[in-house]
């Protein structure tokens, strides 16, 4: 509560520079912290592009409603993990992911969405072959990389 001494939200002061902020640690500091922060969503766009990049190359360009289902699987996927994490059920709060190195290169998960979305687009016909490879690039890029991360995230633990 409010009692003598406290102060309010609008009274607090600036908050102080920690070392370990952006902005306080230099150019490498700053850009190693950028990567991190960036990797997940950076990693995903190449996943994009590789599942789009081979169903194309499988099937040719696709029609204006084959990427309309493409967007639609990768919606869906989306939509089937959030129902898995229990994330529609409850409010979340977003916690920072810890990365160092060759994590942030997220290799294993690209790998796996370039071999299951080639799989997929040699197979599947289209036009329903955009709408697999949509969910295929979701589910596949961010299961692998939820499990490489919580790996490596105890392996460093043990080894600590």
């Amino acid at each position: 509560g409010e009692g003598p001494g406290r102060r309010t939200v609008s009274e607090q002061p600036f908050p102080q520079h920690h070392d370990d902020e952006f902005g306080s640690g230099g150019f490498r500091h700053d850009l190693r912290a950028l990567l991190i922060q960036m990797a997940p969503p950076y990693g995903f766009t190449l996943a994009t592009f590789t599942a789009a990049g081979v169903t194309t190359y499988e099937n040719g360009a696709p029609h204006p409603l084959e990427i309309l289902l493409f967007l639609v699987g990768a919606f869906a996927g989306y939509g089937v993990l959030a129902v898995i994490a229990g994330a529609l059920r409850r409010m979340l709060t977003p916690q920072g992911i810890t990365m160092q190195g060759w994590q942030m290169l997220h290799l294993i998960p690209l790998a796996v969405v370039f071999l299951v979305c080639w799989g997929l687009a040699s197979v599947v016909p289209a036009p329903i072959c955009w709408l697999t490879a949509g969910m295929a690039l979701t589910i596949g890029y961010l299961t692998v990389l939820t499990f490489e991360l919580a790996f490596l995230m105890h392996s460093r633990l043990v080894r600590s």
